[in-house]
C-alpha cells in the first residue's frame, strides 16, 4: 500500500500561514497580481458582444441555450465535451441570453488563468511567476481565445491546475492534492478530447522519472514514489477511457450509429479495462483511491449524462469521444501542413518564443526538475499537436502555455540576476537606453533602404543621404553601448541587452494582441481568425429587425433559411417564432424574408422562383485568411529574407496585417419581398414612405439576344491529376493550336493539344521561378512564348512552349497614381500580346494598364481610378485587336474600353451584366478576325458576344453543369477555326463552342 503523509497541521504552521497571508495581502507582489488580474478582466470582458459568433461558437451557444430553456442537451462527440454547455447555460440563467453572455465563461477562465502562476511561484520563482502572469495577460492567443466560446481556454486552465497540483503533491504528498487532481482531471475529460494528449505528455514524463517503480504494485504493496502515485492515479482513470482505440482493430472507424453487436463489443472492453483499473487502484491505496474514483466518476457521469437526464451520454463520452476523434484524423479538418504551428506561433507569440528558446538553451544542462518538465511539456505539445491531423488556430494555446512559462523563467532569472544587482544602476539604465535606441534606428535604416524601389533618382539620393546620417547615429549608439558594456562586464551587459529586448518587443506583442482581439477580431487578415462569421450577418439581422418593426410582426416575422446559412442563423434567429428551415429544397412562398447560401449552387436553383416577387442583396457569410503559407520551402523562406519586395510585404503583414492575397469567403443572399424593401432597393414616395408596389427589377438588356448554344466539346474535371482542373481562370491559344489553361486552384499551367488532350503541365504553389500564387492571366505570342500574370506574386513570368522558365519582371506596388512605381503590380489579372509585339497587363488593384516590351522593360502606363474615358475601376480582361487597338474589361465601371496602341481612349460601350463587385466576378475578353468581341459574364453564368461597335450580338449560357450550361465562366479565347473556348471555372472544365452562325 502506498504511504501518504497525512500529518495534521501544527499550531505554529497555522499561525505562520495566517501571518504569511496577511503579509502577501499587503505586499507589492500581491498588489501586482491584483493589478494584472484587473487588467486581464478588463481586456477580456470589454466589448464581448461586438464580434459576430463564429460558426463553432454559434453551435455551442445554441445547444447551451437549449439546455437553459428546458429543451435539454444530449452529448454529441462532434462538439467535444459537455462542460462548456453546462457552464454556458448557467451564464444564461444568471445573466440572460446574448452574444456577450455566451462568452462570459471563457472570459472568466481567461482572467483566472492570469492569477494561477502565483501558485507556481515556489517552482518558477517570484519574479518569473509575475512575468508569467504578465505574459498571459497580454498574450495575443490567450486574450483572443479568452473571448471565444470554445473548449481550449477551459482546457489550458485545467492543464495548468494539473501541473500545480502534481508538483504540490510531489512536495508534501497530502491526499488533498490527489482528490483535487481527480476532480480537475475529470473536468478536463468532460471538456475536450485533447486531454488524452495532455496525459500522453504528462504520463510519459512520469514514466521516465519513476522508471520501474510502478512494478512494485505487481509484487507487493511496498511504498511508491510521489511521481508513481500520480501516474497510477492518471493511469487508472485513463485506462477505461481508451476503449475507443479498439475501433481501429475492429475496422469500426465510421460515423454511422453502432449496431447492437458493436455496442456490446465496446461495452465488454470498457468493463474489462474498468475492472483492471479498479484492481490496480485498490492495490495502490484501498482507502484513498475509492474516494478519488468517486470524485472523478461522479463529475464525469453527472456532466456526460446531463445531470442523469441522458444515460446514453456516459457511453458517448467514455467511448464515442475518443472514437470520433480518431475518425477525424482521417478527415483532417483544415488540411494544414505539418509546420502550421511553426508559422502561427511566431506571428503572435514571438516574445515567449524568443525568451523561451533562450531559457531552453541556458537551462538545458541545469538540473532543475521543473524546468526540465517545462521543456518536455513544450516539445511534447509541439510534436503531438503537429502530428495530429486536425490543426486549428485555437489549439495554439496548448503549445503557447509551456512556452510562456519557460520564457517567464528566463526573464525572471534575468531580473533576479545577482550581477545586475551588483552593477551600477546608472550604467544599467544607460546601456538599456542605448540598446533600445539602436534597435529603433536600425529598423529605420532598413525601412528606408527597402522603400527606395520605384523612387525617382532625386528622391533616391535624398533617401540615401538620410540613411547615411541614421547609419552614423547607429554607429555612435553602438559605440556608446560598447563603452558602457565594458564597464559593466560581459555577462551583466548581455543580461541588460536581453531585458532591453524584452522591453522593446513587449509593445509589439501588445499591438498584435490589440489587432487580433479588437481591431480585426472578425476580419480574417489575422491567421487566428479562422472561417469567421462576417459582420454582414449582423447587418442582415438589423435589416430583418427593421422589417419586423415596420410590419408590426416583430419576432413573429417569418424568415426562411436554408442549410448553407443555418449556422450561425440558427442562433441569431432563435427568438423568431415563425422561422422556417427549408434545407436544400425550395423556400416557402409566404416568407417575407429568405436567406439562401451559394454552396452547392443553391442560390441559382432558388433564384428563378424568387425573382418575380423579391429583391436580393449578396453578403458574406464566412470568410477566411488567405493561406499563402502552404507549400513552404527553404527557397521561399530564403526569398522572404533576401528579396526587398517580399520583405516589405512581410513587414506590412506583421505590423499592419496586410495579407498577401485577397480574403476568401462563402457568400449568401438576403431576399426581401418587394413590398417590404427599403433603402436603395425600393422607390420612395414623396413622404418617404415605402411604396406598396416596389419597382420591378431592371430588365436584363440581353434577353432578346439570348441563344441556346451547346458546347461541342468539354475537357477536364475536378482534381489535381493531369488534365484535371481546380477552378481554371485564364485561357490562351498558341500559334500551333495548342490550348494553354491556367489551372489556378492548382497553381499551374496545363498545355493541351488542339483536340484537348493533355500534353504537359508546369508550376506549383510558391514564389520561386516557375512557381505561382493564384495566376489569373495568360497569353501566347506568335513565337509560342507563354506569358503568365502570376497574380499574387505580383509579377509576369515568361516560358517557352515546353514550360521552361525564361524570365520574369514585376514586384509588389500599391499606388494611387497610374504612373507611379512603373513595372510594379498589385494583383495583375489580364495579359495580352499586341499585334505590335508589346505586352499589355491589367494591373487590376492599381486600376491601370501597363505596357512592356517582350523582355519586360517598361514602356508606358495609363489609367488611374475613375470613370472618365481612359480611367479604370477594376480592369481585368484585356485583348489586342488586329489593328493594334486594345480592349479592356473595365469591370466595376461596367464597360469595355477601347484604347489605341499608345493607351489613349478611343471608344467604349456599357456591359449590362457586370453588376457585382465580388472577388470572383472577374470578366475576360477575346476578339476574332471579324472584330467580334467575346466577354465572359461570370456570375450570370454566360458569354456575351458584341459586334465591333459594341452592339450585342448574342448571349448564351445558364447555371448548371450540362453542355449548354456554365458556372462562373471566366477566361475566353478563340482558336483558328473561330470556335470559342471558355474556362468554366466552378465546373472545373474547358468548354468549346462552335462559331455562332
Amino acid at each position: 500500500m502506498a504511504v501518504i503523509d497525512e500529518k495534521p497541521e501544527t499550531v505554529a504552521d497555522s499561525t505562520s500561514e495566517r501571518r504569511l497571508a496577511v503579509d502577501l495581502h499587503l505586499s507589492r507582489e500581491s498588489w501586482a497580481y491584483i493589478v494584472l488580474i484587473a487588467i486581464a478582466a478588463a481586456l477580456r470582458f470589454w466589448d464581448l458582444g461586438t464580434r459576430m459568433l463564429h460558426h463553432d461558437e454559434s453551435l455551442h451557444a445554441v445547444y447551451s441555450w437549449y439546455l437553459y430553456n428546458g429543451r435539454g442537451y444530449k452529448h454529441d462527440p462532434m462538439m467535444h465535451g459537455p462542460f462548456k454547455f453546462h457552464i454556458d447555460a448557467l451564464m444564461y440563467f444568471v445573466l440572460g441570453v446574448s452574444d456577450a453572455v455566451s462568452r462570459v465563461a471563457p472570459a472568466i477562465f481567461g482572467t483566472a488563468l492570469v492569477g494561477l502562476p502565483y501558485l507556481l511561484r515556489n517552482r518558477l520563482g517570484k519574479s518569473a511567476a509575475l512575468v508569467a502572469a504578465f505574459l498571459l495577460t497580454f498574450s495575443p492567443s490567450f486574450l483572443y481565445y479568452s473571448r471565444f466560446i470554445r473548449d481550449d481556454i477551459f482546457i489550458v486552465t485545467w492543464t495548468i491546475l494539473l501541473v500545480i497540483l502534481m508538483f504540490r503533491y510531489f512536495e508534501n504528498r497530502r491526499p488533498l492534492y490527489l482528490y483535487l487532481l481527480a476532480a480537475v482531471l475529470s473536468l478536463s475529460f468532460t471538456t475536450m478530447e485533447n486531454t488524452y494528449i495532455t496525459l500522453a505528455i504528462f504520463g510519459s514524463y512520469l514514466m521516465l522519472t519513476t522508471g520501474l517503480d510502478v512494478l512494485k504494485l505487481l509484487r507487493s504493496r511496498a511504498p511508491l514514489r510521489a511521481d508513481t502515485d500520480v501516474m497510477v492515479l492518471f493511469g487508472t482513470f485513463l485506462l477505461p477511457l481508451v476503449t475507443g482505440f479498439a475501433a481501429k482493430g475492429e475496422s469500426l472507424l465510421k460515423l454511422a450509429p453502432l449496431s447492437a453487436g458493436e455496442i456490446a463489443y465496446f461495452a465488454a472492453i470498457f468493463v474489462v479495462l474498468l475492472a483492471i483499473s479498479i484492481y490496480f487502484g485498490l492495490r495502490w491505496n484501498s482507502r484513498i483511491w475509492p474516494q478519488c474514483a468517486l470524485i472523478f466518476w461522479g463529475i464525469y457521469i453527472t456532466l456526460y449524462t446531463t445531470v442523469f437526464g441522458n444515460p446514453e451520454g456516459f457511453a458517448t463520452g467514455a467511448v464515442g469521444g475518443l472514437k470520433y476523434w480518431l475518425e477525424q484524423q482521417g478527415v483532417a479538418r483544415g488540411d494544414q501542413p505539418w509546420y502550421y504551428y511553426l508559422v502561427l506561433l511566431p506571428i503572435y507569440e514571438f516574445v515567449p518564443i524568443i525568451f523561451g528558446l533562450g531559457a531552453l538553451v541556458f537551462f538545458a544542462r541545469k538540473r532543475d526538475r521543473f524546468i526540465g518538465f517545462l521543456i518536455y511539456w513544450l516539445f511534447g505539445s509541439l510534436a503531438l499537436y503537429g502530428w495530429a491531423a486536425e490543426k486549428m488556430p485555437w489549439l495554439v494555446v496548448h503549445m503557447a502555455l509551456p512556452m510562456i512559462l519557460l520564457a517567464a523563467v528566463g526573464i525572471g532569472r534575468l531580473i533576479d540576476a545577482p550581477g545586475l544587482r551588483r552593477a551600477l544602476r546608472r550604467d544599467v539604465a544607460y546601456l538599456a537606453i542605448l540598446a533600445i535606441l539602436a534597435v529603433f534606428v536600425l529598423y529605420s535604416v532598413l525601412s528606408r533602404l527597402q522603400g527606395m524601389a520605384g523612387l525617382t533618382p532625386i528622391l533616391r539620393q535624398q533617401q540615401s543621404l538620410r540613411s547615411i546620417v541614421l547609419a552614423l547615429l547607429l554607429l555612435a549608439l553602438l559605440g556608446g553601448a560598447v563603452y558602457v558594456g565594458r564597464r559593466l562586464g560581459l555577462r551583466p551587459s548581455l543580461q541588460v541587452v536581453a531585458l532591453a529586448a524584452f522591453v522593446v518587443l513587449t509593445p509589439f506583442s501588445m499591438h498584435a494582441a490589440w489587432q487580433v482581439t479588437y481591431l480585426n477580431g472578425d476580419v480574417p487578415v489575422e491567421m487566428m481568425v479562422y472561417t469567421q462569421t462576417s459582420p454582414d450577418v449582423g447587418r442582415v439581422m438589423k435589416e430583418i429587425e427593421r422589417i419586423g418593426f415596420r410590419t408590426g410582426t416583430g419576432q413573429d416575422l417569418k424568415v426562411a433559411y436554408d442549410s448553407d446559412v443555418s449556422w450561425p442563423f440558427e442562433w441569431y434567429l432563435r427568438d423568431y417564432k415563425s422561422r422556417s428551415f427549408y434545407g436544400e429544397g425550395m423556400p416557402p412562398v409566404d416568407a417575407p424574408v429568405v436567406l439562401v447560401g451559394f454552396d452547392n449552387d443553391h442560390d441559382s436553383k432558388v433564384r428563378p422562383a424568387l425573382t418575380a416577387n423579391y429583391v436580393g442583396q449578396r453578403y458574406k457569410l464566412r470568410w477566411w485568411f488567405p493561406e499563402d503559407y502552404r507549400g513552404m520551402t527553404f527557397q521561399r523562406i530564403w526569398q522572404g529574407i533576401t528579396e526587398p519586395a517580399l520583405r516589405a510585404k512581410l513587414r506590412s503583414f506583421f505590423l499592419y496585417r496586410e495579407p498577401f492575397s485577397p480574403l476568401g469567403s462563402t457568400d449568401f443572399m438576403l431576399y426581401v419581398r418587394k413590398d417590404l424593401a427599403e433603402g436603395p432597393w425600393a422607390v420612395k414616395t414623396g413622404s418617404g414612405v415605402v411604396s406598396a408596389t416596389a419597382p420591378q427589377p431592371v430588365a436584363d438588356p440581353y434577353v432578346a439576344s439570348a441563344r441556346q448554344l451547346t458546347g461541342v466539346e468539354t475537357w477536364g474535371s475536378k482534381g489535381a491529376a493531369a488534365g484535371q482542373f481546380q477552378e481554371p481562370k485564364g485561357l490562351a491559344v498558341g500559334p500551333d493550336g495548342s490550348v494553354y489553361v491556367l489551372d489556378t486552384g492548382n497553381n499551374r499551367v496545363q498545355k493541351l493539344d488542339a483536340q484537348g488532350k493533355f500534353v504537359l503541365a508546369w508550376g506549383e504553389k510558391g514564389q520561386g521561378d516557375g512557381d505561382f500564387a493564384e495566376p489569373w492571366g495568360i497569353a501566347v505570342d506568335e513565337e509560342g512564348v507563354v506569358y503568365v500574370a502570376d497574380t499574387w506574386n505580383h509579377r509576369i513570368q515568361r516560358f517557352d512552349a515546353n514550360g521552361s522558365f525564361i524570365g520574369k519582371w514585376g514586384q509588389f506596388a500599391n499606388v494611387a497614381d497610374a504612373v507611379a512605381a512603373p513595372g510594379g503590380f498589385f494583383g495583375p489579372r489580364g495579359i495580352a500580346v499586341g499585334a505590335d509585339g508589346f505586352v499589355y497587363v491589367t494591373d487590376t488593384g492599381n486600376h491601370r494598364v501597363q505596357k512592356f516590351d517582350r523582355n519586360g522593360s517598361f514602356v508606358a502606363s495609363a489609367g488611374g481610378r475613375g470613370a472618365a474615358p481612359g480611367q479604370f475601376n477594376e480592369p481585368v480582361g484585356v485583348a489586342s485587336e488586329r489593328d493594334g487597338s486594345l480592349l479592356v474589361a473595365d469591370t466595376w465601371n461596367r464597360r469595355v474600353q477601347v484604347l489605341d496602341a499608345d493607351l489613349k481612349p478611343v471608344r467604349q460601350w456599357s456591359v449590362g451584366g457586370w453588376t457585382s463587385n465580388s472577388v470572383l466576378d472577374k470578366p475576360y475578353v477575346a476578339t476574332d478576325l471579324q472584330g467580334n468581341v467575346f466577354a465572359s459574364d461570370p456570375e450570370n453564368n454566360r458569354v456575351l458576344q458584341f459586334a465591333a461597335d459594341g452592339s450585342i450580338v448574342a448571349a448564351w449560357g445558364r447555371s448548371g453543369s450540362d453542355l449548354p450550361s456554365l458556372r462562373l465562366p471566366t477566361g475566353v479565347a478563340l482558336d483558328s477555326a473561330g470556335r470559342v473556348l471558355v474556362a468554366d471555372s466552378l465546373n472545373n472544365r474547358v468548354l468549346r463552342f462552335a462559331p455562332l452562325r
